[in-house]
Formats: C-alpha cells, structure tokens, sequence
C-alpha cells in the first residue's frame, strides 16, 4: 500500500509502484490521503498513466486527544482491511500517521519517505512515537536525512538517501507548437520555472530578476519571456501578478497555470530556472536537466545536490536578484554555454536520478526491513 497526501510529490510513488507491480508482481494499492475531495477527473487522468489501482481515503487529526487517539485506531484498521504486506507513505502527514500504525494494519514493514527538508510538521506526541516506531527511513536528499536526524530524533543508522528517479516522458506536442499556442516565434528566448506557486518558492526573487534580464536581452536585440509553469496558491498568484504589473513585465511573464505536458515545455525553452527558499531536491530542475537544459537556480542545499559541483558556479545566493539576473543573462547570451551545461546536466541524471536505480535501492530496503522482522534497516 502506497499512501501519499500531496498530488505533486506523486510521481516518484507511482514509479515505484509500477516497478513493483511489472518487476515484482506486486498487488499494489495507492491511496490519497487529501483532507478535501480532490478533482477525480483530473487525477484519474494522471494516474491511469501508470494504471495503479487507487482510491481516496482521508485523515484528519481532530482537537482532543480522545478524537486523534480514535481517528489513528480507525484508519489503521481501514487500512487492516485491505491486508498490507508492506506500507510505503509519501510526505508528512502519511509519514506520521502510517509509522503510527502499519503494525495495526498487520503490515510486515514500513518505510518513511521524506520528500522535503521539514514541512507540514504535525502533532509533536505523533511525530515523535512515529519515529520510534518506524524501522527504516528513506530521504530523498542529504539535508532531508541531517532533517530526520536532527530535528525528528530518528537514528541516523536507519536513515538511508535515495535520490528521486527522473524518466523522461513522450512530449504530447512539439516545440514548434507550444510556441505557436504561445503566440511565440522561434527566435524568442525562453527561460521556465516549473514549481507550484507556494509561499515556500521565491518566484518575488525571479520577477524582479526578470526585468534585469528583460532589459539586457533587448540592448542586445534579443526578445525574453520567462514562462511559469505550476498549481497556483491564488493569494501567492494574485502577489505574483501584481508584482509583475508594478515591474511593469507585461508579456515577458506568463503564468501557465499546471503543465501536464512538461516533457513538451521543456523540450521547448532554452533555460530551466529556478528559485526558491527551501527545497529537498526538486523534480522542477531534474526534469529541466533531463531535457538537456542548463540551470540557474538559488544556492541552497537541495539544488546543489540536484545539479551537482559542476552546477554551482549557476546558482546565486538566495534573494540576491542581482546575481541571480546576472547568470540568467550569461547564459542567455551563450548558446554555447549552455549547449555544454545542458549535456552535463542530462549525463548526470542517467548517471545519478535513474529511475530503476530509486526502485532498487527502495526494494533492497523493504526487503532487508521484512527479512528483520520489521525491525531497522542498517546498511
């Protein structure tokens, strides 16, 4: 059973659950922990790509301590239902409850993914009894794991790094068409972020940094439009614009909304930006890298790990719009440059974010984890 709470850091448990089901033969179940009824149309459509059975099943804790102490028992006993061999939860919340209970649900094991450095913290008594309680953690960055064990108490000789698996995917329409549907000719640099639209990004950083960059490429006789890509916050989104408006960007910003198709986008643009505050290491830049694109990005921990040493002289300190404009600019008026950026940055993902490599590693662990009687995983 594959439990997960947030739609965006959906992608690497339905990878796993492919793998587990065409490699294994597994029966595999996903269930979407949302608090509010998701849009069924929409996800079934994203999730019948992968053809994995799922189904809704929420969780919310409750004020009193009587009602969490209930509302833990009942959902491990839903869960019982459906006779788990192994429990595999995605982000905090599911972390937290299914450490609780995959032993009620009769589970052989169960591995906390950690997919972030520290968010959507939940109950302290339930955080913690989690931790004792779980045999094997997984993070999917080196900062996520100094997280767990630091900041959750979780023994450092259980915590394992698995970085997240990147699978190009079949674009659904060409360069040529995107840009068409843009309104966009061939000759218009084009620099994306993709990334939901949260307080936790520093798209402020990014807009402010355009208008730089705006301004250079058209004293160079080149014509920029930086395309944002993501699920909007509307408060966080309605900032953005008027921001955009004061900075007085007008068409050299799109807001796109979500991208089904962000193999297509990215086949398309000529740069992968991105900035943001806190980050474990973000898919936005491995799918950017995948396509074979250079990256500027914020210097912050999980960035560094995603593009590696031979990325940092990239990234700029965060908040700095300066330098963060001054390299979008570098790279914007080198075509060669970012040719060869962009071929290192796509060898290190087959050598370093394959997809079979994040299946396997997380196999092995489940593995080890049932073969010790749902006792800790040591390497």
């Amino acid at each position: 059973v594959i439990i997960w709470q947030l739609r965006d850091k959906l992608r690497q448990a339905l990878q796993l659950a492919r793998y587990l089901r065409d490699v294994h033969q597994a029966n595999v179940r996903v269930l979407g922990m949302w608090r509010q009824k998701p849009d069924r149309e929409k996800l079934t459509d994203y999730l019948d790509r992968y053809q994995v059975p799922w189904e809704y099943l929420p969780y919310s804790w409750g004020q009193t301590r009587l009602t969490r102490v209930m509302r833990i028992i009942e959902y491990g006993l839903k869960i019982r239902r459906m006779k788990p061999d192994f429990i595999l939860p995605y982000t905090m919340l599911p972390n937290v409850v299914c450490g609780n209970i995959w032993r009620l649900a009769g589970a052989r094991g169960c591995i906390w993914n950690q997919r972030d450095e520290g968010r959507e913290r939940q109950p302290l008594r339930w955080e913690q009894r989690a931790i004792r309680q779980t045999p094997c953690f997984i993070s999917n960055s080196n900062h996520g794991a100094v997280f767990l064990s630091t900041a959750l108490g979780a023994p450092v000789n259980r915590i394992h790094v698995v970085y997240n698996g990147i699978a190009q995917e079949a674009p659904e329409k060409t360069p040529a068409q995107w840009r068409a549907n843009m309104g966009l000719p061939h000759e218009v640099f084009l620099a994306c972020m993709v990334a939901n639209l949260t307080a936790f990004k520093d798209h402020r950083t990014l807009l402010r940094a355009w208008k730089t960059v705006r301004d250079e490429l058209n004293r160079a006789g080149k014509q920029g439009v930086l395309l944002l890509a993501g699920r909007p916050d509307e408060a966080v989104l309605a900032e953005l614009k008027v921001l955009a408006y004061d900075l007085d960007l007008g068409r050299s910003v799109r807001f796109l909304g979500p991208v089904k198709d962000v193999s297509g986008l990215f086949s398309t643009v000529d740069l992968c930006v991105f900035s943001s505050k806190l980050e474990g290491v973000p898919n936005g830049i491995l799918e950017g890298m995948s396509a074979g694109l250079a990256v500027v990005g914020t210097d912050i921990p999980g960035i560094r790990e995603a593009v590696g040493p031979g990325g940092f002289e990239c990234l700029a300190c965060p908040g700095d719009v300066e330098a963060l404009a001054a390299q979008v600019v570098r790279l914007a008026l080198n075509q060669d440059l970012r040719s060869r950026a962009g071929a290192a940055n796509r060898a290190r993902i087959e050598k370093t974010f394959g997809v079979e490599r994040m299946c396997q590693e997380t196999v092995s662990l489940m593995l080890s984890t049932i073969a010790s009687g749902g006792k800790c995983a040591v390497t």
